[in-house]
């Protein structure tokens, strides 16, 4: 476990050396909600009613802020192509011979970067939930509020071992850009980073509600901002936990046949 310790104190000095680039990151995620919410603005504003399939515009804009602020904890791209880019080029060479599982390596890194991401886009964040903060909708009860970080975590989790799955498949493949641009796309829609979920008619949500995807981001902005019954709220954090065990077993699957084809010099 020390070891994991170290890998994490070295990634965060690493990545506070790079302070400018997260704040930039951040800043972008900040004028991305501004653009939703002046276009869910002029929706509304030509929308028959006051609400769109159970949405306002305070409720919407608590949902997209919320949700962007998970997604900055979440969204773990970059570690996909970094291990694809490892396998890819040799680089794993020097990651195999250390005494250290190559995936929890890489799970300490990017819990290094997102932690700061994290803070940074509350930060960020601040001036906008101190505007809108007498028009919040917030229906998290306080049970749920409690357990929230362990949401979080699994939906860290989750977004990591799916990008981890589709980096492994570089053993087999000497390119896969086109299958990180569909995965992009298809996570974008799938986790509620476009549009909540539950704005989609309700057999493509039961669709979903089946899929990892969407407990990476949506299951808990949602649940802060209209709040589950206590059912529905345990059966989302046990699909979670499911998910993470399948993913995980996939994932030693994966790797151990990927590494018999591994020759040391690249994919």
């Amino acid at each position: 476990m020390r070891k994991y310790v170290q890998v994490l104190k070295l990634n965060l000095q690493t990545s506070l050396a790079y302070k400018g680039n997260f704040i930039f990151t951040s800043l972008m995620d900040v004028f991305r909600v501004i653009a939703e919410i002046a276009f869910w603005k002029v929706l509304f504003d030509n929308a028959q009613g006051s609400e769109i399939n159970g949405y306002n515009f305070n409720s919407i804009i608590t949902y997209y802020i919320f949700m962007f602020i998970i997604a900055s904890f979440t969204n773990v791209g970059s570690i996909g192509y970094k291990v694809a880019n490892e396998i890819k080029d040799g680089g794993l060479n020097n990651l195999l011979v250390r005494p250290i599982n190559y995936v929890g390596y890489c799970f300490t890194e990017i819990v290094s970067q997102k932690l700061l991401n994290l803070i940074i886009a509350i930060l960020m964040f601040i001036p906008v939930i101190i505007f809108r903060f007498g028009n919040f909708q917030v229906g998290i009860s306080a049970a749920q509020f409690y357990l929230l970080p362990l949401v979080v975590l699994c939906s860290l989790i989750l977004s990591f071992l799916i990008h981890i799955i589709l980096s492994l498949f570089v053993f087999w493949m000497t390119e896969a850009a086109s299958l990180f641009l569909l995965k992009d796309i298809l996570l974008d829609l799938a986790s509620g980073r476009v549009f909540p979920l539950d704005l989609f008619p309700g057999s493509l949500l039961n669709a979903f509600s089946v899929l990892p995807f969407m407990y990476c981001t949506y299951f808990p902005a949602v649940i802060i901002t209209k709040g589950l019954s206590a059912a529905e709220f345990y059966r989302g954090l046990g699909i979670q936990l499911v998910w993470i065990l399948v993913l995980c077993g996939l994932i030693r699957i994966i790797w151990r046949l990927g590494l018999k084809k591994y020759t040391g010099t690249g994919a």
